[in-house]
């Protein structure tokens, strides 16, 4: 589910004006030969749907409407994975995973990471050094040819993925540690905490902002309800937050007596988020986080 009001925001310059003569934004079915999807409350936007794109009707000195089109509603997730999680890939790898909840499509590139002997970084066959992407099995995703698409998989390969060094070298260095460090003491420097704090809070507003895509509202208030009592007293026991909704679900029937939803999707979306999902999930839900 999409935040539609910030998508609206976000694209601004890219609103146009129609000449439909209607004062109703959620009555331009017709005129758009579209479906309405999401009726516009107070201050909000309307959302019509066809096979193609998105369209966000809003009063902004007059009617205004907004088109995205599906194919460029992707996201882009790099990871580094040190622990196993079951995929057949010698520990550690790098994932690359790429959905669309607008084409309902997704692929995910795995490559083992190891260092040689000179101390050069190898992700699958290439080094971070050589700056070249390498094949990736997205062939079959739609808009696998789409320039923003390609444009935003180089950045993330040429880019991000370099930022992971020191995590990858802090793994090889402490025998598949991640975690380890030889001088803990740099953490109580003011500006390296601020620096970490930063960070943190990036990597959480970016996985809120995928996660607000992927559950629908009554998902998210289910969950929230569910771990409303929980305490997360350290960072370990936010892995696995699944089994808590899993065993409320199973006690209380949460998913048919107070939520229509589909406990079993559910279920499965959420055994698939990554640690840093499960954080961002807690972070944005729990009160007692």
């Amino acid at each position: 589910m999409y935040d539609w009001n910030a998508l609206w925001h976000e694209r601004e310059a890219y609103r146009t004006g129609y000449d439909i003569h209607h004062n109703d934004v959620n009555e331009l079915a017709g005129a758009l030969q579209a479906r309405l999807i999401h009726p516009a409350a107070a201050g909000q936007v309307a959302v019509y749907e066809d096979d193609n794109r998105y369209i966000l009707a809003g009063h902004d000195g007059g009617l205004q409407l907004l088109e995205v089109m599906k194919h460029g509603l992707f996201d882009i997730t790099l990871r580094f994975v040190s622990e196993d999680e079951g995929q057949g890939v010698a520990l550690p790898y790098v994932e690359i995973h790429v959905d669309n909840l607008a084409t309902e499509e997704q692929a995910v590139w795995r490559a083992e990471t190891r260092v040689d002997d000179e101390g050069r970084i190898w992700v699958g066959k290439r080094t971070l050094d050589e700056n070249v992407l390498p094949a990736m099995p997205f062939d079959d995703l739609s808009f696998t040819d789409n320039a923003e698409f390609r444009e935003e998989l180089a950045r993330v390969w040429h880019e991000d993925l370099p930022q992971l060094r020191p995590l990858i070298e802090a793994w090889f260095h402490h025998g598949g540690e991640v975690g380890a460090v030889d001088e803990p003491a740099h953490y109580g420097d003011a500006e390296r905490v601020q620096q970490m704090c930063d960070r943190y809070a990036e990597i959480v507003r970016r996985e809120q902002a995928r996660l607000s895509r992927m559950f629908s509202d009554d998902e998210l208030r289910l969950i929230a309800g569910v771990i409303a009592g929980i305490h997360f007293d350290s960072a370990a026991s936010c892995r696995g937050v699944w089994l808590a909704v899993e065993a409320r679900i199973i006690e209380d029937e949460l998913d048919h007596q107070q939520h229509q939803i589909d406990a079993e999707a559910l279920l499965s979306k959420m055994k698939g988020l990554s640690y840093a999902q499960e954080v961002a999930l807690i972070e944005a839900l729990s009160p007692l986080s």
